[in-house]
């Protein structure tokens, strides 16, 4: 029994012994394989260099080394001497993650040699990196290393550098080079910082190119740009100078286009709030608009109501309220329907005064935006309001008696908005109690153009 114990012991020692002798006798194979592929690559003749990596190869097979892991043994060697084609070949030929370990280096190599001091070779040689980063998955990582390469040139790099920030998702470097061209405060700088922002492509890079455009009254620019990045608030401040040129209807859609941002980002709130902005001005077709996105229906149809009565469209205005089942408000409607037909007509009369002018051409700056009329139709249209000068006064009038009739609170403010449209009302009335603070004979033809 103590022999057969004996006899197992001794088998597995010399079972392990064998083993030992086998693992030494592949390491001493592969580190003559290493020495004679070391010693290849020393060789400047072609066909001595192959005979010799033949040699190094048979070692490393003999050592048991398997043909993907000579592969990076190869692709490290080639590396190592600058032959970056032939270790890009060797690398193609390892493992998965071997490969794309050995070609990100094969790119470093390239990036490396770009920037050595041949200006003629660089671009070669960055396209060359680019490509491997691409194969070795790394091009993100390998583009930005580039783009900081161009920075560290100064100013003439930086057009380069951003091209390659921009593969790599570098935000912070670009727009710290946007930053930098703005802090320079020059026109031509501030508006290279602009056409950088733009190049980030991102809601952030967006307003503040188009921040930078509006402050230089490049109001097309910004707009454009603020638009590209759904920036509500630019939008906002783009509409609202729509509105102080005068433009309103343009400036509306843009308000509309501010409401459908916020409606796709859910923002309830945001949307409520912008409605109620819209109702403080006065704009309450707009403001249904809105409502109409913010999926508020009773509010929109309510604004709606309030938009009719402005027009003095009393009917239509009746059906709004009875939808949202204001019937106080019908009420007030129909029991004042005597006094506003007055009003009505006055403003209808308005309307048809201000149809009939002229039209006056209106010279656009493309640059800033900014509009102003020309001088030879606003001198046809000064003809126009002469002749219709004591007309407009009798209306203007009109309409002073007639809104100290009206009492309800509400139908008083509908029916200042609309009037408080027309040029005439605001120069001879006063604009809060409709009072006539200019008598006729006072009255310049300046102060009755519409």
């Amino acid at each position: 029994m103590e022999s057969r114990k004996t006899g197992k012991i001794l088998a597995v020692s010399i079972a392990m012994m064998m083993f030992l002798l086998q693992a030494s006798a592949q390491n001493k194979d592969i580190d003559k394989g290493k020495e004679a592929l070391s010693k290849a690559m020393e060789q400047k003749d072609a066909a001595k260099r192959g005979e010799m990596i033949g040699k190094a190869r048979e070692s490393f097979q003999k050592g048991g080394m398997k043909p993907q892991e000579q592969a990076v043994l190869l692709g490290d060697a080639y590396l190592s001497k600058g032959d970056l084609q032939n270790a890009a070949s060797s690398y193609g030929s390892a493992s998965k993650e071997d490969k794309k370990e050995g070609l990100k280096k094969v790119a470093d190599a390239y990036v490396e040699t770009a920037f050595s001091g041949d200006e003629k070779a660089e671009t070669k040689a960055v396209n060359k990196a680019m490509d491997y980063y691409r194969k070795a998955d790394a091009l993100k990582e390998g583009a930005r290393g580039i783009g900081d390469k161009y920075y560290a040139k100064g100013a003439a790099g930086y057009g380069k550098a951003l091209d390659y920030y921009i593969i790599g998702g570098a935000d912070v470097k670009v727009e710290q080079i946007a930053k930098e061209y703005f802090d320079k405060g020059t026109p031509e700088d501030v508006n290279k910082a602009a056409e950088v922002y733009l190049k980030m492509k991102s809601p952030i890079g967006y307003k503040k190119a188009g921040d930078i455009f509006f402050d230089a009254k490049e109001y097309g620019k910004a707009i454009d740009a603020y638009q590209a990045g759904n920036v509500a608030e630019g939008i906002k401040k783009y509409a609202n100078y729509l509105y102080s040129q005068n433009r309103s209807d343009d400036a509306d859609n843009f308000m509309v286009k501010i409401a459908e941002i916020l409606a796709t980002e859910k923002n309830d709130e945001a949307l409520e709030k912008l409605g109620s902005e819209c109702i403080s001005k006065g704009s309450y077709a707009l403001a249904s608009r809105v409502y109409d996105k913010a999926g508020n229906s009773t509010m929109a149809d309510k604004c709606r109501g309030y938009a009719e009565l402005i027009a003095f469209n009393i009917d239509s205005a009746i059906i709004f309220f009875t939808a949202i089942n204001d019937m106080n408000m019908v009420k007030v409607i129909t029991d004042s329907r005597k006094l506003l037909q007055p009003l009505k007509d006055v403003a209808d009369n308005f309307d048809e005064i201000m149809k009939a002018a002229p039209f006056v051409t209106m010279i656009v700056d493309s640059v800033t935006g900014t509009s102003t009329p020309s001088s030879k139709d606003q001198s046809t249209l000064e003809d126009y309001y002469k002749s219709v000068r004591d007309q407009i006064v009798k209306n203007v009038f009109d309409v002073s008696a007639n809104m100290q009739k009206l009492t309800n609170p509400d139908l008083k403010k509908m029916a200042s908005i609309r009037f408080l449209r027309y040029g005439a009302i605001r120069k001879i009335l006063d604009t809060n109690t409709f009072a006539i603070k200019k008598q006729k004979a006072d009255v310049k033809v300046k102060d009755v153009t519409m």
